[in-house]
């Protein structure tokens, strides 16, 4: 699975600037993650046609970091994302972030980002949702 961050100023109106351009492009988003901070935010996100939205973004101005992304399939319970963590931190491997997509009464489903995804796929393999990158 592959994401978009986009670094914004934090200023009113730009979660609605960047939104308007994908809807304008009809390009569905599937995840949205916005975080604001004193002079900047961080949107995180996942969209159904991933490279029209990367062009139609860096397009209208904003500064666009694209990385692939782990799915992972974990039990809904206390500690599970801490698992993981402890089993990448075992193998050496730097966990660069982490969200929640889905929780259900089947479990909780998120993604991750880590500073070698192929060995991580590896490490996590019984918990690794559809295809590990190369």
């Amino acid at each position: 699975m592959k994401q978009l961050t986009v670094l914004v100023p934090n200023e009113l109106g730009v979660a609605a600037r960047l939104t308007s351009c994908l809807a304008a492009r009809g390009i569905n988003i599937e995840e949205i993650d916005i975080e604001g901070m004193e002079d900047h935010g961080i949107v995180v996100l996942s969209v159904d046609r991933y490279d029209e939205a990367l062009r139609t973004l860096s397009d209208a101005g904003f500064r666009v970091i694209t990385q692939d992304t782990l799915l992972v399939r974990l039990e809904d319970r206390p500690g599970a994302l801490a698992t993981v963590a402890m089993r990448l931190k075992e193998a050496g491997i730097g966990l660069r972030s982490m969200h929640i997509l889905r929780r259900d009464a089947s479990g909780t489903t998120a993604s991750l980002v880590c500073s070698d995804n192929a060995r991580a796929a590896g490490v996590l393999r019984d918990v690794i949702v559809g295809e590990p990158p190369d």
